[in-house]
């Protein structure tokens, strides 16, 4: 306790403290790096660290890249470890540089290590923790390894994965009623595999609500029926695009308007049941160009899966000069009631949609696409080969996240 106080007060380092902290002690480690490849003779390829040393290709690379670099905060990832870095010591006092370079740089070394330590406990912490204090390239270039990780690590835990998640609509105006839209949604799961046998697993979700001001929700007057105009459940299932044609699927009803499909006894590995499609009609949408002037697909991701693809196929004419956004959200809510402020958090990414022209494009993992939403679109009367066509791809999506993908008004409320 501080005897002029009686208490005991701890400095929260912000993160211009921290990024002042590690650029010092990341300057300093280069300098001293630098200074023994002088005492080498001055290297120029990690090739020669190579052949001088017998170092491996990587810390060779390693090493090279923290002495020449222009900003050393962007290549901290690649500092060596302990035992690398005394390997590369003791390599260049054998050819003799001077024990006072040698010791300086693994004296700045430890600070390094140190610097670690306090702030983040390990290496892998402290890669993320200087990647996201800018969140640039660094943050981004390590972004997809970490989500593939989590990937793999969920597939164990859970037992099942996917090839790809699809959610595809075809937007246009109602041919009777131009203040309402009718969407003909496609949704599905590609190379679905259960590493586990299971009773069931969740493979469709369909809603009709809406959300009030006051965050309540109630039955809209949007209509939801199957692309034939049934309002059976089971006929959702849209099994001529489906591997089998007839996997054993199960449609429920839930509270406030949601439908669910569930796949049924599923067997581990190579099943055959590796595709399944759903269909949905939605129509007496309220047409968002004179109500909220945005329009788009929101997902919660809630299986592994290793890419996730939302087309939006819109009428000609329609939106056309409205913007693409992507946001992807951790810590949402499951149920209708926004979560509390801190418990929601947009993440951050470079994820955008991309327009591709007109008509359905191939789909890279489901070579059957294109003519799939041709013929979906010829038996509801439309031509899909004239709709504009915008589309989000993220590769390995981040279990438990929430991805929204729209286009919004140049002139849309914010």
């Amino acid at each position: 306790m501080s005897p002029s106080s009686g208490t005991t007060r701890s400095r929260q380092t912000t993160s211009s403290d921290f990024l002042s902290e590690s650029m010092a002690v990341l300057a300093e480690l280069q300098t001293r790096l630098t200074s023994v490849m002088l005492g080498l003779g001055g290297v120029k390829k990690s090739g020669d660290l190579e052949r001088m040393l017998g170092l491996d290709r990587t810390l060779a690379w390693q090493l090279l890249k923290v002495s020449e670099s222009s900003q050393p905060l962007e290549n901290a990832a690649q500092v060596p470890s302990r035992v690398s870095m005394n390997r590369f010591v003791e390599g260049a006092q054998s050819l003799g540089v001077e024990a006072d370079t040698t010791d300086a740089l693994l004296t700045a070394h430890e600070a390094f290590e140190d610097l670690v330590q306090r702030h983040s406990g390990d290496r892998v912490c402290f890669n993320s923790m200087i990647s996201a204090a800018g969140q640039g390239d660094q943050w981004h270039a390590k972004e997809l390894q970490h989500r593939r990780n989590v990937f793999r690590g969920m597939s164990h835990m859970l037992g099942v994965q996917a090839g790809m998640m699809l959610r595809s609509s075809i937007l246009r105006k109602m041919p009777d009623n131009a203040d309402a839209m009718e969407a003909f949604n496609v949704g599905g799961l590609i190379d679905l595999r259960l590493l586990w046998e299971m009773e069931r697993i969740n493979v469709y979700q369909s809603r009709t609500i809406r959300k009030a001001d006051d965050g309540i929700t109630y039955e809209s007057d949007i209509a939801r029926t199957t692309f034939d105009g049934d309002e059976e459940y089971d006929k959702h299932l849209l099994s001529s695009y489906c591997q089998p044609s007839v996997p054993q699927i199960e449609i429920v009803e839930g509270p406030n308007g949601w439908v669910y499909g569930n796949l049924l006894n599923g067997a581990v590995g190579a099943t055959a049941e590796s595709t399944v499609m759903f269909g949905t009609r939605y129509y007496n949408i309220p047409n968002p160009e004179s109500r909220e002037r945005q329009f788009g697909t929101r997902r919660y991701i809630d299986l592994p899966i290793k890419a996730y693809v939302v087309d939006e196929l819109i009428e000609p004419g329609f939106a056309s000069d409205w913007l693409p956004n992507v946001h992807v959200m951790v810590g949402t809510s499951l149920t209708d009631h926004r979560a509390p402020a801190g418990i929601e958090r947009t993440l951050p990414s470079r994820l955008e949609m991309e327009f591709l022209g007109k008509g359905p494009k191939p789909i890279k993992g489901f070579r059957d696409y294109p003519q799939m939403m041709t013929e979906i679109g010829q038996n509801a009367g439309i031509d899909v080969s004239q709709y504009e066509c915008w589309r989000l791809r993220v590769e390995y999506p981040l279990y438990g996240c929430t991805i929204t993908s729209e286009l919004i008004a140049p002139d849309a409320p914010s």
